[in-house]
């Protein structure tokens, strides 16, 4: 996304202009020209972006060597700036004996950081020539809106869970549940994707009836790409606590499924298994062992799935359930809920045009809830009747998948600022049906330059605020909000949302999801793309990671064992559940880093040279040490930490130096 990767840089280069006057004239002028093509670049990104959308493979190369301009031309930025950073840290007699002892090096530094930006303002040149010769109209401005200021008393994010037409589904589903014999049965929802099987599954799992039946109840998510031992040890974290059950790492299938096995025995239990794709999914679950056992009492198991064939598959009475499309009035009922919600509709006037277009809308989505709550999304930011009209005229003549790919699409484009697009695309680098902390996220897209400074709000607030509108607009699913504030605390994204992400940020080289499908035989990504900044590496059994030498974001989730690259430009780690290898070895090197998350990763050594991340913002290190004396020291001499403790006196050795091209 060349449009984002220009204002990130533009952002930095005007606070390099800020703090940079003791740096070298010469340098300190090229910054200043490079800034002003750079401004030049941002007048026409938008059309230029529109047409690669349109399939111009010319304009689509173009955008990526901006891209590539633009973040060249901040690793050199920032490469003056760390030894400004560096030199203010120690003060006194000692700090200046060492200042003067760097100086031949950093004004080699400085030298090569004069010669890159010209390099870079060389390759501005040519672009600029390419786009005479592309017809890309500089005169065009991309005003970014600003997001309104919500009200989050008006906002009501239980939607996510309310249903609208499957009221007799409910009702139904729980009476199977809490009636019919001792033995153990399953229920299968079936239904194609974005039918409402998951929203139907929350609501009985969460009913009342249900609470007070069952006295253990469980849910996971299974997914297209699952591991036997994780869901077990997911189900073990759901257990209730007075059951004092407890695992380690080093446990295997047998020994968590036996565990589980001893408590169910004892207990009437509910298991739901929420989108499950292969029909031996059952089997593979208690292969070693039969972790749901029938005790006859009444336990049952809860499935959701796309395909039939699986539905039926399950060793035990099934009864399987087809999630039937909404009827034309039940979905204009959800169409006009989430476009017309009832808190704006005091202020709208000709209510009864919109419900007119609204209604020949509604025909469109053949029932599909998802499609409907995602245009409906789109039609509450867009209240003007010519909008509605043009929205049915265009409508695409695809079905299914490609009609529900259109609609996200056109939401997507309708977003108020390429930050929030990029926002919503950074999403895909979790795994499939993830629960993801707003917390975390917020650091992550923060960490990224993601997040624009606004007047009055900090950072949090801008982010919290994307967040809601991502959720009003059904783009991400509300799981958790927060009861005092209103927040939303944890989201998810549907398979499809996530499916269409991954598509996009793939064309656009912002992310490569690299996992054991989407590797070719050399096991890279598809050629056909351009190089991504940022890899996310899910269910990958090689231990070396591959990885372009400039990559901005590594991720890594389902990994077993990892051996990370030199990655000199990184700036957000984050692996969760991992072995690290050579942790200590190449952290030290990743000077640009903001991020460093390491989730309840194993062998984890914080060498010394962690001191040298002087741009390090967050840090995630949970599960990782058992107690606080086992964290380095040299974590908390680190100045730029967003934390509310006090780090105390900062201090700083780099006299080993730091590589930077």
């Amino acid at each position: 996304m060349a449009e984002f990767a220009v204002s990130t840089v533009l952002a930095n280069v005007g606070n390099l202009a800020v703090q940079g006057t003791s740096f070298v004239c010469a340098v300190t002028l090229e910054v200043a020209v490079l800034k002003d093509e750079l401004m030049r670049l941002q007048a026409y990104l938008k059309e230029a972006e529109s047409k690669r959308r349109s399939g111009n493979a010319r304009v689509a190369v173009l955008l990526s060597q901006i891209r590539d301009a633009a973040y060249e031309a901040e690793n050199a930025i920032e490469a003056a700036e760390y030894m400004k950073k560096r030199n203010m840290i120690k003060k006194g007699f000692k700090a200046a004996v060492s200042r003067y002892a760097r100086l031949p090096g950093d004004l080699t530094t400085l030298r090569k950081v004069g010669v890159k930006i010209q390099r870079v303002r060389r390759k501005l040149n040519e672009i600029f020539q390419s786009v005479e010769r592309l017809n890309i109209d500089l005169d065009i401005q991309d005003v970014d809106e600003c997001l309104e200021d919500y009200d989050l008393a008006h906002q009501n994010f239980e939607g996510d869970f309310v249903m609208v037409g499957f009221e007799n589904e409910y009702k139904e589903i729980v009476n199977k549940l809490v009636q019919g014999g001792n033995m153990l049965s399953a229920i299968s929802i079936v239904a194609m994707g974005g039918a409402g099987k998951t929203t139907v599954a929350r609501k009985v799992y969460t009913a009342s009836a249900v609470k007070q039946h069952f006295e253990v109840l469980v849910w996971v998510t299974v997914s297209e790409k699952f591991k036997v031992i994780d869901l077990l040890k997911e189900i073990v974290k759901q257990m209730p606590s007075d059951v004092g059950l407890s695992i380690n790492d080093e446990m295997n299938e047998y020994e968590v499924g036996k565990k589980i096995h001893d408590i169910l025995i004892q207990k009437r239990y509910l298991v739901v298994l929420d989108d499950v794709w292969e029909t031996d999914t059952w089997e593979q679950i208690n292969r070693t062992i039969k972790a749901f056992p029938d005790a006859a009492n009444s336990s049952r198991v809860l499935l959701t799935t796309r395909k039939q064939d699986v539905a039926n598959h399950v060793e035990m009475p099934t009864h399987v359930h087809s999630l039937r499309c909404l009827d034309e009035q039940k979905s204009w009922e959800l169409l006009s809920s989430k476009a017309l919600p009832s808190y704006k509709r005091s202020d709208i006037r000709d209510l009864d045009k919109f419900e007119i277009s609204g209604r020949k809308l509604t025909k469109k989505c053949d029932g599909l809830p998802l499609a409907l709550a995602v245009l409906g999304g789109y039609l509450s930011k867009n209240l003007n009747t010519q909008a509605w009209s043009d929205v049915l005229l265009g409508w695409p003549s695809t079905k299914d998948t490609q009609m529900m790919w259109g609609i996200i699409a056109r939401s997507y484009k309708d977003l108020p600022n390429h930050y929030l697009r990029s926002c919503f695309l950074y999403l895909a680098a979790f795994p499939e049906d993830f629960i993801i902390s707003v917390s975390d996220l917020i650091n992550l897209w923060i960490a990224e330059s993601l997040i624009p400074y606004t007047p009055k709000h900090i950072l949090e607030e801008t982010a919290r605020k994307y967040v809601t509108e991502l959720a009003q607009r059904s783009l991400v699913q509300v799981v958790e909000t927060n009861d005092i504030y209103g927040w939303i605390e944890k989201i998810k994204i549907h398979d499809i949302l996530r499916d269409w992400c991954i598509e996009e940020a793939t064309q656009d080289g912002f992310l490569d999801i690299i996992d054991e499908t989407t590797r070719g035989q050399d096991g890279a990504p598809s050629s056909h793309n351009p190089i991504s900044y940022r890899s996310s590496f899910q269910n990958s059994s090689e231990q070396i990671l591959q990885a372009p030498p400039n990559l901005r974001a590594l991720f890594g989730f389902g990994l077993l064992s990892v051996s990370f690259p030199k990655l000199r430009f990184l700036r957000v780690l984050h692996v969760e559940n991992a072995r690290l290898e050579n942790f200590s070895e190449v952290i030290g090197g990743c000077v640009h880093l903001r991020h460093l998350g390491l989730r309840r990763c194993r062998n984890v050594v914080i060498p010394s040279s962690v001191r040298k991340l002087l741009y390090l913002q967050t840090i995630d290190l949970a599960g990782v040490f058992r107690h606080e004396s086992e964290v380095s020291s040299s974590l908390w001499d680190i100045p730029t930490l967003r934390s509310d403790a006090d780090p105390g006196d900062a201090s700083l050795s780099c006299d080993a130096g730091v590589e930077w091209f």
